[in-house]
């Protein structure tokens, strides 16, 4: 037994000199603007709630704002896109609370169970009606251990000043946090791989309530699933992605040849090497195209000196060399994504990977990069 206790003890002190993690994300001008936040929303329903109830009850012993208030404050500026920091959590849950603290005090005259009781039963009213609130159960204790002034009010403690100072803090929350950027409520995640029934298996299997609505998770997910892609993207090679080109060109073929490769393999563009295998330029669909409407629309004088070009043994017309495009290639060394860019930015499905010496490696872009990421094959990718 005593190992026990020692054991136990030792790991407490353990997580005592571990530095605590911040449990919320938010950086030093959003600290401070939800520090501020607090301390104008909490002042403003001090004293608007003060002169509602000095006009409404002069006289009166009446508190004008209650301690449990600082609390909701927390979970209004804090974290406003919470579903404990929602509007009908904040009212609904700060008044059952109150209703139910008073009962309590009316019913059980022991005031150490009163407490208690009051605050375990606040809990079971706000499950039942959905409007959980964790400052609730201190309002519920509030309203057991307020003394004389909240059991000179009763039930309508709940409605002054609980109610009040719920109502106003809320609006006050609403306003600022529109105001400065927060949100109590996020967009809709874009579709992602991960369905509601995904979510809510794996909420069930974790078995612990989360402070955190469940668009929000598919949110989060969403956005984990992109950044995640862009740190695998980061860590692939150009040449890892690579995939071997359906056939090559020689910068001496004719374009007519090109053209009929091109149209075989049902390619976009083809790569053009020398005899040794290091690339040259790409040759594309669109580059032939170009250059056939420019062949229709020679004149019959340019036309005539190509043919007498020929029948004089000289070269007639434009070969693959003539019109290929250079310098469109990325290192196989190279992260791969900067090849996806290269493709998107001239408008081609694949560009050229070349190795150190500058022979072809293979060709790649957006397709293979997704491919890869996902763990497809190569001979997947449409």
């Amino acid at each position: 037994m005593t190992s026990i206790i020692c054991a136990m003890l030792d790991d407490f002190l353990r997580r005592l000199r571990r530095p605590p993690p911040h449990p919320v994300a938010l950086p030093p001008q959003g600290q401070a603007r939800a520090a501020f936040g607090a301390l104008l929303g909490l002042l403003l329903s001090g004293v608007l709630s003060q002169l509602a109830l000095t006009y409404a009850a002069p006289g009166a012993h009446i508190a004008w704002l209650i301690a449990p208030m600082a609390a909701s404050a927390v979970l209004l500026f804090c974290v406003p896109a919470s579903p404990l920091a929602q509007p009908w959590p904040v009212i609904g849950g700060s008044m059952v609370s109150a209703l139910t603290g008073v009962a309590c005090a009316q019913l059980v005259p022991d005031t150490m169970l009163a407490a208690p009781l009051a605050g375990g039963l606040s809990i079971v009213a706000m499950f039942l009606l959905r409007c959980l609130h964790p400052p609730g159960g201190a309002v519920a204790m509030t309203a057991v251990l307020g003394g004389a002034a909240v059991q000179e009010a009763g039930f309508a403690f709940a409605l002054a000043p609980v109610g009040l100072n719920a109502v106003l803090l809320t609006a006050a929350a609403l306003a600022y946090n529109r105001l400065t950027g927060a949100h109590h409520a996020h967009a809709p995640a874009q579709p992602s791989t991960v369905a509601d029934e995904d979510i809510d298996a794996a909420l069930e299997q974790f078995g612990e309530a989360l402070d955190v609505s469940r668009a929000d998770l598919a949110t989060i997910v969403s956005e984990v699933e992109q950044h995640a892609a862009g740190r695998r993207a980061r860590g692939l090679c150009a040449g890892e992605v690579a995939s071997p080109p359906v056939a090559r060109l020689a910068p001496e073929q004719s374009l007519e040849t090109a053209r009929e490769q091109l149209l075989r393999h049902g390619v976009p563009a083809l790569p053009v090497v020398d005899r040794e295998g290091r690339l040259l330029g790409l040759l594309t669909q669109s580059q032939l195209l170009r250059a056939a409407s420019e062949s229709e629309a020679r004149s019959m004088g340019a036309r005539a000196r190509l043919a007498l070009a020929s029948l004089g043994g000289k070269r007639a017309g434009r070969c693959v060399g003539d019109l290929m495009t250079s310098g469109v290639a990325v290192d196989a060394a190279r992260p791969a994504s900067e090849a996806a860019a290269l493709a998107a930015r001239h408008g081609l499905a694949r560009v050229p990977v070349v190795d150190a010496k500058g022979r072809l490696a293979g060709m790649t872009g957006p397709a293979e990069l997704l491919a890869a990421l996902h763990g497809l094959g190569m001979e997947q990718v449409a």
